[in-house]
């Protein structure tokens, strides 16, 4: 029996990696978390639940809490899904000591800085234009050179922490001001606001071959209308699209970060006001919906477990193709709902 060890099960990527991976009887999953609630989560899903030590506290015992808990149950694979986790893994450049889908840790570490992403890619066609905050004179060039409202955002974190559209540069200096005096030390970037479609383009790649892949687009966000930029890190409505509309921007730029790329990579993707897409982040784990896909045709959990040790990904992805226009509508306390047109 094959088992699966996939970290932060308490959170909602977790939960959409177990609910896909459980479509395959034979395998045996085990869910890992820092917090308490958590593993109670990973008990309703997992054969069996591990606690593990959070990873911004201490890299290093992060990383041999994670070994000991891969050897202690047996696991022949992971997924590491919290940004604070691959982060510790990236400080420490190790990476598991079982097969996962994380890519290579060099790139790992560019990704969860977004500024560096920006950077790294040497494409900037397919990025927003981008100006990383170091003094006062560089927020004053970003407002010389771009029309307002203007993006700004942490460069590192998930789910559009601390991101927001501003017309001033005093509403930067006031915004950031305010997160120093909250204790957080981020460092922050101003980018072009892009109006358009939010979407998600994820791919599975081996050896630079690219595997399967699936899009989406973020329709609603749960309270969303109680957040300064209207965006919350947790979508309640989405519906897949064609990965055909942005397989090509998404390809390319994963493709410059690393030449033959191995693992997952999620890309986000917004549509600038010509209608062309632009990507805001690349994660190096899964992210959109998972479990949306899944219900799709394409299961990426499962064919990241089958591919990346070698066996063919048989029915994790449906003979039929990817089903375009299928509709994800989440609601707190409730199963998520499928559906082909959306709710009113």
């Amino acid at each position: 029996m094959t088992t699966i060890l996939i970290t932060g099960i308490g959170g909602s990527i977790g939960v959409d990696i177990a609910r896909s991976l459980r479509s395959d009887s034979s395998l045996r999953l085990v869910g890992a978390d820092s917090s308490p609630w958590g593993l109670k989560i990973g008990a309703r899903l997992c054969d069996d639940v591990v606690e593990l030590p959070r990873a911004d506290a201490d890299p290093e015992q992060f990383q041999r809490r994670l070994d000991q808990a891969l050897e202690g149950t047996g696991s022949d694979f992971v997924f590491v899904n919290p940004d604070p986790e691959l982060e510790a893994l990236a400080t420490i450049k190790r990476t598991p000591c079982r097969p996962h889908p994380i890519p290579s840790i060099a790139v790992t570490a560019i990704c969860l800085d977004k500024a560096a992403t920006v950077e790294q890619s040497r494409s900037s066609r397919d990025f927003p234009r981008t100006f990383p905050i170091h003094s006062s004179d560089d927020v004053e060039r970003a407002f010389s050179e771009l029309d307002t409202p203007i993006w700004l955002r942490a460069t590192i974190g998930p789910g559009g922490r601390g991101s927001l559209p501003v017309s001033r540069p005093e509403e930067v200096d006031f915004w950031t001001t305010y997160w120093q005096r909250q204790g957080r030390r981020d460092q922050w970037v101003l980018q072009e606001y892009l109006p358009g479609r939010n979407l998600n383009w994820t791919g599975l790649f081996h050896r630079g071959t690219l595997l399967a892949s699936a899009a989406m687009e973020r329709l609603r966000y749960f309270l969303g209308n109680a957040t300064v930029s209207g965006v919350s890190g947790q979508v309640a409505l989405c519906a897949t699209v064609d990965p055909q509309e942005v397989e090509e921007v998404a390809r390319r730029v994963v493709t410059r970060l690393e030449r033959e790329p191995s693992g997952l990579y999620s890309v986000d993707l917004r549509l600038a006001s010509d209608g062309n897409p632009k990507v805001t982040e690349i994660n190096p784990r899964l992210a959109g919906r998972p479990w949306l896909y899944t219900n799709a045709g394409i299961n990426l959990p499962l064919a990241s477990v089958r591919a990346l040790t070698g066996l063919d990904p048989g029915d994790a992805l449906d003979s039929n193709g990817f089903r375009i226009g299928l509709h994800l509508y989440r609601q707190l306390d409730v199963e998520p709902i499928f559906g082909t047109t959306p709710p009113i």
